[in-house]
This record gives structure tokens, sequence and C-alpha cells, in this order.
């Protein structure tokens, strides 16, 4: 906290961070161990700039995102960064169409 007794919220751009193209999971996982070892709580991360991103890349951030002791914020989300997202959590909320603990295994 400052001395005012606000508490200063870190802003991040991801595109400076990693790169305008955003592609790998372990990438993902490098840049939020990165944000965990920061003081702030607050933590906006600016989209700004970035031309792209992979699934991979996308739901690794997302799950990270939702693990995080931070309170994590995204602005200025390009639309196909955004549509990109919302797949993903969209994805998530669909239902298997096979019940896996249904499945018999049978020896013939």
């Amino acid at each position: 906290m400052n001395m005012s007794g606000i508490e200063q919220t870190l802003a991040i751009k991801i595109k400076d961070a990693i790169s305008q193209d955003l592609a790998l999971r372990d990438t993902a996982n490098e840049f939020f161990d990165y944000i965990e070892t920061r003081k702030n709580r607050k933590i906006a991360i600016d989209f700004s700039g970035v031309s792209s991103i992979s699934r991979s890349f996308a739901q690794q951030y997302l799950a990270r995102k939702q693990k995080s002791r931070k309170e994590i914020v995204d602005v200025s989300i390009p639309s196909n960064i955004r549509k990109m997202f919302e797949l993903i959590k969209n994805q998530k909320k669909e239902k298997n169409f096979l019940d896996r603990k249904a499945i018999k295994l049978i020896c013939i």
C-alpha cells in the first residue's frame, strides 16, 4: 500500500512482456509465475497491440488467471482475442456426450 492507504494497480502490457503473438502454454505459465511474484494484489493486463493468440495459450492463461491469488483485470482486448477467450469459456460449459465412467472394457 502507498502512503494514502490506496493500493496501486500494476499495469502490464502483455505485448511488451511477451510478444504481439501469444502462442505457447509454457509462456502463459512463465507470465503468471512473474505476476505471482509482484507485491501488487491488483493487476491490469493490457492486451492492446496483441495480434494473435493460440488456443493453448488462451486455455492456460484463463486457467492460471482463475487460480491466481491476484485480482486480475483484462483491458483493451482486441475482438479476435476476446472471441478466443469466449470459445474456451464456452467449451468448458459444454457437456460431454460420452460418460466415461459408464464405459466398460470388454475383451474378446
